[in-house]
């Protein structure tokens, strides 16, 4: 299926093109009609005044009972490369905040036995750095009990989800295990990207009735596939596997699975071992001894020059022993002679002992497989249970991100028709005004971004210049890595730490020790101004005090003065002792 590439609309756009090439048309709206659709359809266009008005309902919950959806949510026209005007739309307004919000449906979706079609469209204004743009089918009375959240049960999951390098669209099924009375996600593998431009992105799914599946893109099939016939589509599986193996099951003692045994009438070595398999060196068979060659001296001898020193003690320093020097008498070697080494030129290698086929081999073992007793057969994946609203409950660091013409039916028709109508001549808009009115771009080509080496060899740069371009790289990526884990983090705590959990402890210990460091700096600084307004006030006081006391007489003079004296000297005397005693309990 694809959608039709122009409408009227578009094409007297295109025609007024030629006459203005900035200023962009931008026809004033008009809602689809609804009556073309089947009474079951649900088709939202958001065409209200305001969101109190509408039947969409913010969720103010709690997920996992730590962080409140603060999230704001708006109805309103876009802002960024806008289509028909009075075009609203759903829009995200907090970047970096928990969003949730649900609409409940007048009456159940009941898609026993028939096609599911979920269709909606996307505009990120912002971009879309690190969050989820994807809705969710909530299962009936979802809001029985507690607000929209995380947590209230859904029954499929579909849209895109981007942070830092993953990039997929989700299609997520969650199916009742009638075993364990639990439900299970199964999530589609090996999913297509989404689109992350600025223009509006129409996502359709399409699960039939006969288990196939597609996921479209703008009309255009980016993933197909049988969810029965091709079970490893999803994972976990949509059935268990009916046999497994048998864990009570062990391999016997008496079981040879060797194919090939060593060869019991050939296990002695062959005569010519030595020169074959056994020596890859031997002696040159060619070498003769020098003539001088002396072999009655010791090729190294003390060194006659050489007197044990006077302070040498044996008893302290052990036995004194000359240090030796080359024979002199040795001109080509001493001791006992032997010819150097050569290659081995009859060597072939090691030897080993020639084998033949194992008359007792038995093939490979492998555990018998019994039956799966938690096996069951989920042979109706579309037979979803029923569906009582739409929510979107979503992390993203950007926000004005804008959501519109969301449609649930049985219809493929009907949501290409919706496609038809709406998405394609506004994104003929869209794309027209972004053609004429992008920032221009620079006829000259693009430099490649610089490499290590050129920051290493670029002498117009100062080396604080490189040090600071290659500090300014490193922390753009590691923020990179951070804000991936962080967003993962949230969204799942829990399975975030067990998938990895090398990660989290290293962010840990890396948050203790920055915490740790700014805490002592803190500390230092605290330190430095009250005890140095302390020492001043000290000073203060030492300085003040022999005024307070001056004498009023001569004679007083002098008798202060002997008095002076005498604490001076007792001071210095017990200067003295205390030094006294230091060194002796350092000696001790």
């Amino acid at each position: 299926m694809k959608l039709n590439c122009f409408s009227f609309t578009a094409s007297f756009l295109l025609a007024s093109s030629l006459i203005s090439a900035v200023n962009v048309n931008h026809p004033l709206f008009t809602p689809f009609d609804k009556s073309k659709l089947d009474k079951s359809s649900f088709f939202e266009q958001f065409d209200y005044n305001t969101l109190i008005e509408s039947d969409w309902k913010i969720s103010h919950a709690k997920k996992d009972d730590e962080f409140a959806y603060v999230g704001k949510w708006n109805i309103e026209e876009p802002t960024v490369y806008p289509g028909f005007a009075n075009d609203k739309g759903l829009v995200l307004k907090s970047p970096a905040s928990h969003h949730a919000i649900s609409y409940k449906l007048e009456e159940p979706f009941n898609n026993t036995g028939k096609n599911l079609v979920l269709q909606y469209e996307v505009k990120l204004q912002d971009g879309l750095e690190c969050g989820g743009t994807y809705i969710k089918l909530l299962d009936y009375n979802f809001d029985k009990d507690h607000e929209f959240n995380n947590d209230t049960p859904y029954q499929v999951m579909f849209g895109p989800d981007k942070c830092g390098s993953e990039n997929k669209i989700h299609f997520i099924l969650r199916r009742l295990n009638p075993i364990s009375n639990t439900y299970e996600e199964k999530h589609l593998v090996n999913t297509p990207m989404s689109r992350t431009g600025k223009l509006s992105t129409l996502y359709t799914l399409v699960l039939k009735k006969n288990q196939d599946f597609e996921i479209r893109i703008n009309g255009e099939v980016a993933k197909a596939g049988n969810l029965i016939k091709k079970p490893k589509l999803m994972k976990p599986p949509l059935n268990p596997p009916k046999e497994i193996v048998d864990g009570d099951d062990f391999k016997p003692i008496d079981w040879d699975d060797r194919k090939f045994i060593p060869d019991p009438e050939q296990a002695e070595k062959p005569d010519d071992y030595d020169l074959k398999h056994g020596l890859s060196l031997i002696p040159d068979p060619k070498a003769v001894k020098p003539a001088d060659w002396n072999e009655d001296e010791p090729e190294y001898i003390e060194d006659p020059s050489a007197h044990k020193p006077e302070e040498w003690d044996d008893e302290e320093d052990g036995i004194w022993l000359a240090p030796e020097i080359r024979n002199p008498k040795c001109s080509s070697g001493c001791g006992k002679w032997e010819p150097p080494l050569i290659i081995n030129p009859t060597y072939i290698g090691p030897w080993i002992q020639p084998v033949m086929p194992n008359p007792n081999y038995k093939g490979e073992w492998k555990p018998r497989s019994k039956l799966n007793p938690n096996y069951f057969e989920d042979a109706q994946p579309s037979n979803l249970e029923l569906i009582g609203g739409l929510g979107f409950e979503l992390w993203s660091m950007k926000s004005q991100i804008l959501f519109d013409n969301i449609y649930l039916g049985h219809s493929i028709k009907e949501a290409e028709l919706i496609g038809n109508q709406t998405f394609v001549p506004k994104y003929d808009i869209e794309d027209y005004d972004l053609q004429h009115n992008r920032p221009p771009v620079k006829n000259e080509p693009v430099a490649p971004p610089p490499t290590f080496e050129d920051f290493v060899n670029d002498n117009d740069q100062s080396t604080v210049s490189r040090i600071r371009e290659i500090f300014s790289m490193l922390y753009a990526n590691q923020y990179s890595d951070i804000s991936s884990f962080y967003y993962r983090f949230m969204s799942n705590p829990v399975g975030t730490i067990i998938q990895e959990p090398a990660v989290f402890f290293l962010y840990c210990c890396a948050f203790v020790s920055v915490f740790t460091f700014a805490f002592g700096l803190f500390g230092a600084f605290v330190f430095m101004v009250t005890g140095g307004a302390q020492a001043t006030h000290y000073e203060q006081q030492s300085e003040s005090t022999p005024k307070i006391n001056e004498p009023d007489s001569e004679g007083d003079q002098d008798q202060n003065k002997i008095e002076e004296i005498i604490d001076d000297d007792e001071v210095k005397a017990s200067s003295v002792k205390t030094s006294a005693t230091s060194v002796s309990k350092r000696r001790t």
